[in-house]
């Protein structure tokens, strides 16, 4: 038998075997439960927190939503309440206008008002109570702005106190020449209607204002003024006056 050489084995590393002991596995396992039990019962008791504080995530996002909504119907509701108030504003401010317009129209009426009384007392002051008469005052005549068109206003003035309301009919007849005839206009064809006369009733007096027309190439020369009065104290007014003397330039 051939000997066996030992010169050129290499001598091999023999590892011993580690033994995993099976509690140490077990153990394991164990901790990672324990974990996973300790997490649990950590996020059920902050869960239980949270419902014990009243806190409800749910109920918190429906509440916001809801009041989001409701600022955004109060920021419009806002709005709209500014633009009314600039509408009430501006209304005010034309009310106040429109009212001190009326005021100093009032303070004008009132100075004319009290002109008239005090002419009123003088002229009783020189009438009888017992005659008593009717006068007409402040007569102007201005052109109008169509041709032959003419402007009037006068006042009629009643002087007798024991007279509470005149009543009766006021005629005006325009006398002149027309393409060199006399020619009389009564007031049916100065006011282009049917009405010889105007119904009137007033106190103490009575302001009156109106426009007529002439005919073409009629020339007026005097206008004639007539108040019939229904009140038996009164008697009948009629004046003439010249057409020239209270012609007025409009200019």
């Amino acid at each position: 038998m051939k000997p066996v050489s030992t010169g050129n084995i290499k001598p091999m590393r023999i590892k011993s075997p580690r033994i995993v002991h099976q509690h140490e596995r077990r153990w394991r396992w164990q901790l990672l439960l324990l974990l996973l039990l300790l997490g649990a019962i950590g996020w059920q008791a902050y869960s239980w927190g949270v419902r014990q504080g009243g806190y409800d995530q749910e109920r918190s996002d429906r509440e916001i939503s809801a009041l989001k909504i409701a600022l955004e119907e109060q920021l419009a509701e806002i709005r709209d309440l500014e633009a009314e108030s600039v509408r009430y504003r501006r209304q005010a401010e034309i009310e106040q206008q429109a009212s001190r317009e009326l005021q100093q129209q009032l303070i004008r009426a009132e100075d004319e008002r009290a002109t008239l009384k005090s002419e009123v007392e003088m002229l009783r002051s020189l009438v009888s109570s017992d005659t008593g008469s009717l006068y007409v005052r402040n007569l102007v005549l201005q052109p109008g702005e169509q041709k032959n068109h003419f402007i009037y206003r006068f006042t009629i003035v009643q002087v007798m106190e024991k007279v509470k309301t005149t009543r009766g009919k006021l005629v005006m007849k325009v006398s002149g020449k027309l393409d060199g005839k006399k020619k009389r206009l009564d007031q049916a064809a100065l006011s282009g209607d049917d009405e010889k006369a105007v119904k009137l009733e007033f106190s103490n007096y009575k302001d009156v204002a109106g426009g007529m027309t002439f005919p073409e190439g009629f020339e007026p020369e005097s206008i004639l003024i007539e108040f019939l009065p229904r009140n038996k104290e009164l008697k009948k007014l009629s004046k003439t006056f010249a057409w020239s003397d209270y012609l007025q330039d409009t200019e």
